[in-house]
């Protein structure tokens, strides 16, 4: 990994307080990271201690560290912002003893992470933190608060592919290129790094990728086949990639797997066309839905399929042409970011497209699977600004509050309502893929 050096960070007793046990704490950052300062100290007995930390601009909003517990202690600080001056103080959980007063100044960001522009800040819309990726040049997962800071990130050392979930253990699950998976959590500590290559997985992954409930690997991947497609004014022996679906577990064990063409074949469909350039039906995000079958987005189908995570067969499709009735005014156009919310609607960006339409929407539908019917729930129309024709994700973080991420040359992340009105906004110096709504990860429970 690519090391930045930081701007000096000093430790500076401020107040000592008589009758507590002297404490020389060291600093360290993790990972060379300025947003992960570590305090590393000993004590003469085995005990539980934490550290209670807060900014000097603001000494009212005290953080507590998770615990540790021994002799030797190193605890890292998180959710901390840069060039800020923090005070902390050591705490015994066993006496109720806290040691005196430290300090210690964060340093520069790295610049080649995601920075914003604030545009709108309205700090009491949401309490919770925004993640976003960072492609290209050089990879970063960064996490934004409120106030639309930078409060949390991860480098990479080169450039990353666009798959990344926020998972239920607080951590990320990644793609950092299209045959190797990653996962870490907010402290640094990376705990999966696995090569499919290593485990003689040919499969190509792409475009998203999580958890489900066993715990096991989700995600889409390509496979190529060589097709005759004369009959479509092609070759005969085209090679054709097209899309599926990847289980694995942690210790890199193939589950399951699912491919397109079990299920669709391009020659019955003369009348679509086949971008060989790119994955067939080119599918973009995936869905576990309550049952445990995945939904999928195909952009280039402009469906959504939901296939049966045991025998691979299509329970139903939403779109035009699909499995349920919708009204013209519901069709959506090259769609992305899928998800269940809350409510279990299924809920995505519509991009729309440029030349028939090109605002794109937040859609919902909730789908009745026993009637077959599908019906709109949320239907709201991004003014152009925030609209987009390819990538982009929608999500809601409350009713009536909405997180947008429109991905252009640069990028905007967003908070809308109902009505489409801009309540809260950040410009992006580059553009993020998906963002995701995080209610306090920093929490210690």
């Amino acid at each position: 990994m690519r090391k930045y050096f930081s701007a000096l960070i000093m430790i500076v007793v401020i107040a000592g307080c008589k009758g507590k046990s002297e404490l020389k704490p060291e600093l360290v950052l993790t990972n060379n990271n300025v947003l992960l300062p570590t305090i590393k100290f000993s004590v003469e007995e085995k005990a539980d201690y934490n550290i209670k930390y807060w900014s000097e601009n603001n000494p009212e909003r005290i953080q507590v560290s998770t615990t540790s517990t021994g002799i030797d202690h190193t605890i890292v600080l998180a959710n901390v912002k840069s060039e800020t001056k923090y005070n902390y103080v050591i705490y015994n959980k066993i006496t109720k003893k806290q040691s005196q007063t430290f300090s210690f100044q964060t340093g520069p960001l790295p610049f080649d992470i995601i920075t914003t522009k604030k545009k709108a800040i309205d700090t009491t819309l949401f309490d919770g933190f925004i993640l976003i990726r960072k492609v290209a040049p050089v990879g970063s997962d960064v996490i934004l608060d409120n106030e639309g800071d930078v409060v949390w990130y991860h480098l990479y050392d080169t450039a990353v592919r666009r798959p990344s979930s926020w998972t239920k253990q607080n951590t990320i699950l990644s793609i950092y290129d299209s045959s190797h998976i990653v996962e870490y959590d907010l402290f640094g500590k990376a705990l999966i790094n696995m090569k499919l290559e290593d485990y003689g997985i040919p499969n190509m992954i792409h475009h998203d990728i999580l958890y489900n409930d066993n715990q096991e690997i989700v995600s889409l991947t390509h496979d190529s086949v060589k097709m005759d497609l004369r009959k479509l004014g092609m070759g005969a022996n085209e090679l054709v990639r097209a899309d599926g679906i990847i289980v694995l577990t942690k210790e890199g064990q193939v589950k399951w797997k699912w491919n397109l063409l079990e299920v669709y074949n391009p020659l019955d469909y003369p009348k679509r066309k086949i971008n060989l350039k790119h994955s067939l039906g080119h599918a973009n995000s995936i869905a576990i839905d309550n049952d445990g079958h995945y939904v999928i987005s195909f952009r280039d189908f402009s469906q959504l399929w939901k296939i049966n995570s045991v025998d691979g067969s299509v329970i139903w499709k939403l779109g035009e042409g699909g499995d349920f009735s919708l009204t013209k005014e519901n069709v959506f156009l090259k769609q992305h970011a899928i998800y269940f919310n809350e409510k279990h609607e299924l809920m995505f960006f519509d991009n729309g497209d440029r030349s028939l339409r090109p605002n794109s929407r937040i859609l919902s539908f909730d789908i009745d699977e026993k009637l077959m019917q599908a019906k709109t729930v949320t239907d709201i129309t991004l003014p152009l600004e925030l609209s987009a024709d390819k990538m982009c994700s929608a999500e809601m973080i409350k009713d009536n509050l909405y997180l947008v991420c429109t991905s252009k040359k640069s990028g905007i992340v967003s908070v809308v309502n109902d009505r489409a009105e801009v309540l809260w906004r950040v410009d992006l110096t580059s553009p993020s893929y998906r963002a995701y709504y995080l209610p306090n990860p920093f929490e210690v429970k």
